[in-house]
């Protein structure tokens, strides 16, 4: 029997419990919908221009160092907060941690490495330079660590759970 099936078995030592089951389910997953639907509502994307604005990065695996550099500028200029809400935040992503006013879940894996290009290797100027511009979006406790260990990484990301950065004073996402 699959578990499908199980599931829509009704007990015969409890048919009140399963008469209630369905209701309460049904109850529940509305106000799930409900809660869900007024995030999303209130949540904007990066590169929007209200200020105060809550920005919510869902999974993430990140992007242009440069682009990112100016979205978070603009994030920062608007006054809005950044909410680091999906279970991966790789690469130019984890730049959001540089936002003024940020937060992040427990469960997100944040994926860190150094800067590269597609197609054509970086001067060591170039991968310093880059290095720099990435470790300025981290808070200190991370930017040292960065700049000494994870950068050197390129291919194989060194990753982070999202509740340690909160034990070294990330906020965490309410």
């Amino acid at each position: 029997m699959t578990k499908f099936n199980l599931l829509r078995m009704r007990p015969a030592c409890a048919p009140a419990a399963y008469a209630l089951r369905r209701p309460v389910l049904s109850l529940c997953l509305a106000a799930a919908l409900a809660v869900s639907m007024q995030s999303a509502a209130h949540a904007a994307k990066p590169g929007s221009q209200k200020p105060g604005a809550i920005i919510v990065i869902p999974n993430d695996y990140g992007g242009s160092v440069r682009k990112r550099t100016e979205e978070i500028r603009q994030i920062n200029r608007l006054g809005q907060t950044v909410e680091i809400r999906g279970r991966v935040c790789m690469s130019s992503c984890t730049m959001f941690l540089g936002a003024n006013t940020v937060c992040v879940l427990p469960e997100t894996s944040f994926a860190f490495h150094g800067p590269y290009r597609f197609f054509s290797k970086l001067t060591s100027l170039e991968f310093d330079q880059w290095s720099r511009v990435i470790a300025a979006h981290y808070p200190s406790f991370l930017r040292s660590w960065y700049m000494q260990t994870a950068r050197f990484r390129i291919h194989n990301p060194m990753k982070i759970k999202g509740r340690e950065l909160i034990r070294l004073g990330v906020p965490r996402c309410p």
